[in-house]
């Protein structure tokens, strides 16, 4: 027996939304199916998408509100330079757009991903490349001592003070930052993670020197 023509949308429906019920239950499997180093691996991409995010923001974007990911769904990166933050808090200076700046040559890559036995603990080696920091400061302290001897920073002084001054150095530091020849180093850090009680993996704290010293291009900022 054939269904009468106003019954026919009804089953049409009911027949796709077996469709997405069937598909959401699939998807729900293969998740609960992934195993720990597949869970360690997303759990450290994820967070080295917030460096990414903060390095390369997305277009649709337009700059606005330099030094924070564009990206949604991303942490936010850790710098471990609290001490540095503080002092350019004091100078007037954007701790934001200093560390989007430090990244101009950020890019990474994963390495090697190891779990415990006992399936709780785990490590991730991480390649980190990145523009190295204590040769731009070198480079932007000659530029700047350089740049104190001309007519330029008596009248830059005159008009700004001594906020003025801090901002030039600091423009110096972004040039050498962002060159296209600026000084790069790749270094390889390993980060460590620990599985909770609900299943869920997290980056263990604080985070080791070597990685934020891969993520200076080689620079020890302890």
């Amino acid at each position: 027996m054939g269904l009468s023509s106003n019954h026919r949308p009804v089953a049409r429906a009911l027949s796709r939304l077996c469709v997405l019920v069937l598909a959401a239950a699939v998807s729900l499997s293969l998740a609960a199916c992934k195993s720990d180093t597949e869970k360690v691996t997303e759990t450290v991409t994820q967070f080295m998408g917030g460096y990414d995010a903060l390095a390369h923001p997305r277009e649709d974007e337009g700059g606005k509100d330099a030094g924070k990911p564009a990206e949604s769904g991303v942490p936010d990166p850790q710098f471990g330079d609290d001490a540095t933050t503080a002092r350019l808090d004091e100078f007037g200076i954007d701790a934001g757009e200093y560390h989007a700046r430090l990244l101009s040559h950020f890019s990474y890559q994963m390495g090697d991903v190891s779990v415990a036995e006992d399936g709780k603990t785990a490590t991730v080696t991480v390649s980190v490349t990145n523009a190295t920091l204590s040769d731009a400061i070198a480079g932007a302290a000659s530029d700047f001592e350089a740049w104190m001897l001309t007519d330029e920073m008596q009248a830059t002084l005159d008009s700004g003070g001594r906020a003025a001054l801090v901002d030039k150095l600091f423009d110096f530091l972004y040039q050498r930052l962002g060159a296209e020849d600026a000084t790069c180093a790749t270094a390889d850090a390993t980060l460590s993670l620990t599985k909770g009680d609900d299943g869920r993996w997290v980056i263990d704290t604080p985070l080791p020197g070597g990685f934020f010293s891969a993520l200076y291009g080689g620079t020890d900022i302890s």
